[in-house]
């Protein structure tokens, strides 16, 4: 049995252990978790005809979905979960890639025919994250044991100050290495979990938090924005920590949380490819928020045996994350040499660009042309593109050390507020720009391509 088995059930035999892992429908005890656990272990392995199946889940943000995840650290099984939201061509493009042994969805569990055990039995079980990494298109994963993640759970459990007292809110599917890391190290802890796949609790936070009687809930800096806008006093009185990960955190945004009513805002930095966070900053109300280009710290760059450094490249220095317990590179897709990329065996490139202030380290972003909003991505070069198509406009969008999009936008005769009214339309609410400056000619090289560092400039300065 992986030591993760053991400290998940040893969970069960603690002293005042009353943990819950509870979705709108259904509950479970500790006791209960382990029994269905295995149960729906057995069947997994009947289904597939291996001791040690790879197990796409493909179940909404629930007590089932928790279930298959313990099952599989107790069978030592490697398991993979998609979202059963997201667009049929994402979920087949993802499935086809990852070749599972086995497909658990509402419909129950089917095994696949296609799959080729064999070419996996080397491999270590564990978890297989989706990377957010620029790939150039086609899904890319990562497998963490759970050797791995047994390293690291206790270590994040204390960063977010978690224990069997506590009571952990999730409103983000398990898909999401961010959700994850939340259930493992809250398993781990003992704590009780209140899960939620409802677009509602997503929208209001604070209101599914005041309705669980939370402590804990970790999300991307933009729920922020959602969670000022609930027509509510502010935080329930029982949610002490707030957990920040997946994007830089402005001071402004954790300010933010603070006047919510919430007592510690914990920033987490970390990457799929890295397990967890290797690197973590606790501030409480009251504390002075040092900053860089308006983010805060990320901590001094230490998570148990997760290092966290800062690394010359290119035009600006780099993030960079070392662990002995890292995975060993992509499980499936071509990364095309691009950010995150492995360095030697125990270290990882993660295309952020980062400073250090004394010991403190900050995350500024994401280097090139892609740039980290909300947990994901935005293509500026793609962003420019759909502008042109839908309104036969030349623009070049930049992205601010603050972490907003400046977009200029060539021709003295567009209508600025005819523009930001229609963007919405075509574009992301993350890849929106948020200021357009107009200009009468976008700087160009002799071959009439866009001078990328002159535009890149007067971005900067506009903005």
């Amino acid at each position: 049995m992986n030591p993760l088995a053991e400290r998940i059930r040893s969970v069960r035999t603690r002293p005042r252990s009353q943990a819950v892992i509870a979705d709108r429908r259904t509950s479970v005890g500790a006791d209960g978790l382990v029994g269905a656990a295995e149960e729906l272990r057995l069947a997994l392995v009947a289904a597939a005809g291996v001791p040690r199946p790879l197990v796409a889940v493909s179940l909404p943000l629930s007590t089932d979905a928790v279930v298959a995840l313990v099952a599989a650290i107790l069978g030592d099984l490697s398991v993979c979960f998609v979202d059963p939201s997201a667009a049929e061509e994402h979920r087949r493009s993802l499935l086809q890639a990852l070749h599972p042994d086995v497909v658990l969805d509402r419909s129950g569990i089917r095994a696949v025919a296609s799959s080729s055990s064999s070419s996996r039995e080397a491999l270590e079980a564990g978890y297989v994250a989706m990377s957010s990494g620029s790939t150039g298109g086609g899904p890319k994963g990562v497998l963490s044991s759970w050797a791995g993640i047994d390293a690291f759970v206790p270590h994040g459990a204390a960063v977010l100050d978690l224990d069997a007292s506590s009571v952990w809110a999730e409103v983000s599917h398990l898909s999401y290495d961010l959700a994850m890391t939340n259930l493992l190290v809250a398993l781990a802890a003992g704590s009780s979990l209140h899960l939620s796949g409802s677009l509602g609790d997503r929208l209001r936070p604070l209101g599914f938090c005041a309705r669980v009687e939370a402590t804990h809930l970790r999300l991307a800096p933009r729920f922020i924005d959602l969670a000022a806008a609930e027509r509510i006093d502010g935080a329930p009185r029982t949610l002490r920590v707030w957990g920040s990960g997946g994007d830089r955190l402005s001071a402004a945004d954790a300010q933010r949380v603070f006047d919510l009513g919430v007592a510690t805002v914990v920033n987490t930095y970390g990457t799929s490819e890295t397990i967890g966070f290797a690197s973590a900053a606790r501030f409480d109300a009251g504390d002075e928020l040092s900053t860089v280009h308006g983010a805060v710290g990320i901590g001094r760059g230490a998570v148990g045996a997760w290092r966290t450094s800062l690394l010359p490249n290119e035009a600006a220095d780099m993030l960079a994350i070392e662990s002995p317990h890292l995975p060993g590179g992509y499980l499936f897709g071509n990364p095309n040499g691009e950010f995150p990329r492995w360095e030697g065996r125990e270290r990882v490139l993660t295309g952020d660009v980062g400073a250090r202030r004394g010991e403190e380290l900050f995350c500024l972003g994401r280097a090139g042309r892609r740039v980290k909003r909300s947990a994901s991505f935005v293509d500026l070069d793609a962003l420019d593109a759909e502008v042109k198509q839908a309104f036969g406009l030349a623009t070049f969008t930049a992205a601010t050390p603050e972490g907003g999009l400046v977009s200029l936008v060539e021709g003295p005769g567009a209508d600025l507020g005819d523009l930001r009214r229609r963007l919405p339309t075509v574009l992301r609410p993350d890849s929106v720009p948020d200021v357009l400056v107009p200009v009468a000619q976008l700087p160009r090289l002799g071959n009439g391509k866009i001078d990328q560092a002159a535009a890149q400039l007067l971005a900067a300065t506009a903005g």
